[in-house]
């Protein structure tokens, strides 16, 4: 072989190379395209803890606009009324999570007096349709918007708390539904910020989830929580968002993801109230 045919031999087998590597990268990225609802949305995966609706609670049935009904828990504060209105709590759950599990800590805080809503997401548990990430911000901002109609509501007084996936619906909702608060547990800068770690571009997202841009347009005060060893959603996206809201106040916690608050259920707990009791949120006697 001449020195010439070695060199388009190499030249022929490099752009063999680079090709093969573009066809497989288109195939993981088409991959990624195809598979994203079921990654974002892994409604199948999660697991009920089989709770019924305690008594204590009332199932509010929404129609959206295009007939889907969706499914909502909503808790009456402890000694509320039109008299003494209270403020509402509305708690948005992870990817793989249910309203069901949430009615302990939907009981605890009813009997300290807050109001609580728990929107499910469309797809999920009893409600119809698919969920997307615009479907699911509509229902729950819609079902927020009936809830504070409500006499015992005090109208100023609205707190949107959300996990995970959770954190950028109660985003989403925050910005159509000012919040007096907005709560973020282990949640990240924007699911299309997460595509880098795939190594694909962030247009591929059918949902971006975009809370770094609600949290500059979303004037409440911000409490962000996460577990310093959060291997779904790492800490940095915590400090991320600590810099976008500067006046946000970030608590770090000694746990995961899935196990949070771990052992600093405490630490968590007296945060929370500070914070709300700081914004005059707090429920009074």
């Amino acid at each position: 072989m001449t020195s010439k045919q070695a060199v388009r031999w190499l030249r022929r087998g490099a752009a063999s190379v680079l090709l093969l590597a573009v066809l497989g990268y288109a195939l993981f990225a088409g991959a990624l395209w195809v598979m994203q609802d079921a990654m974002i949305f892994p409604r199948e995966a999660g697991r009920s803890w089989g709770r019924e609706l305690p008594s204590t609670g009332e199932r509010i049935w929404y129609t959206a606009p295009d007939g889907r009904k969706i499914e909502s828990w909503y808790f009456k504060g402890a000694g509320r009324s039109a008299e003494s209105p209270g403020p509402l709590l509305v708690c948005f759950h992870g990817n793989a999570d249910f309203i069901e599990n949430w009615s302990w800590l939907a009981e605890t805080c009813q009997r300290q007096g807050f109001n609580v809503l728990l929107p499910e997401f469309r797809g999920y548990g009893r409600s119809e349709g698919e969920p997307s990430e615009k479907a699911i911000v509509d229902d729950s901002a819609a079902m927020v918007r009936i809830a504070m109609s409500r006499p015992e509501i005090d109208g100023k007084k609205l707190i949107l708390l959300g996990r995970s996936l959770g954190g950028g619906v109660a985003c989403g909702v925050g910005e159509r539904v000012a919040p007096a608060a907005l709560i973020l547990e282990c949640t990240f800068v924007s699911l299309a910020s997460m595509a880098d770690g795939y190594h694909v571009p962030r247009w591929l997202v059918r949902h971006p989830f975009l809370n770094d841009e609600a949290l500059g347009k979303i004037k409440s005060p911000v409490l962000i929580v996460h577990g310093l060893h959060d291997r779904v959603i790492p800490y940095a996206h915590a400090e991320a968002l600590k810099k976008l809201r500067p006046d946000a106040t970030l608590v770090t916690l000694d746990c995961d993801h899935n196990d949070l608050p771990g052992n600093d259920e405490a630490k968590y707990r007296g945060a929370l109230e500070e914070f709300l009791r700081g914004h005059e949120l707090w429920p009074r006697e």
